[in-house]
Order: C-alpha cells, then structure tokens, then sequence
C-alpha cells in the first residue's frame, strides 16, 4: 500500500478525502450550488498536521472544481486562505464573491 497521499471526491458524502497508507487523514466538505461548489468545513486529523495535506487536498478540489466549469466561493477559512496566496485558483471566485472573502 502506498504512503504516498491519496486524494479523492467523495461525492456521496459530498468531500474531498485525503488518505495516508489507506488511513482517513483528512476531508473538505462542500455542497453544490448552482455552477458553484461551497467549501465551507476543512479539517485534517491531529495525527496528519504539519505534512502538508491540507494545501494538498485544496490543490486537487480546486482543479477538479476548474476541469467541472464550476466557480468557487470559499466559505471555509482555510480555502479562502489558499486562494488569497494562490493567484493561480483566484479566478474560481467569481468578481462579486472576492471582496467578501477578501480575496
């Protein structure tokens, strides 16, 4: 089994999971709405902090987000966060939702 981090859309439980060696490290819930997905919750387990997995997990949401056509509106503090320092992600957030979220 590889240790290499592992990330997925659970779209049944409607998160992208993070895993390591097969082990849940992480998730960022969402919900559709529209042409958009709401990231509102991001949370990584105690066990797997410090490794990176957070930026990670943003990383692979957020192109999968850009390859569905959807925009983004980055409820979660965490994702809103990413976006600020990645000017690559920050067209997802349409004109009207940047200054909300101080983007």
């Amino acid at each position: 089994m590889s240790t290499d981090p592992q990330v997925s859309n659970n779209s049944s439980e409607h998160r992208y999971e993070i895993t390591v060696a097969g082990a849940l490290a992480g998730f960022a819930q969402y919900r559709l709405e529209g042409e958009a997905v709401v990231f509102f919750h991001t949370e990584i387990g105690a066990a797997f902090e410090g490794q990176g997995l957070a930026s990670k997990l943003a990383r692979f949401a957020l192109d999968d987000a850009r390859a569905q056509g959807l925009h983004v509106v980055p409820e979660c503090e965490f994702f809103a966060g990413y976006i600020r320092k990645k000017a690559e992600y920050q067209d997802l957030v349409r004109a009207e939702d940047r200054a909300r979220f101080k983007i």
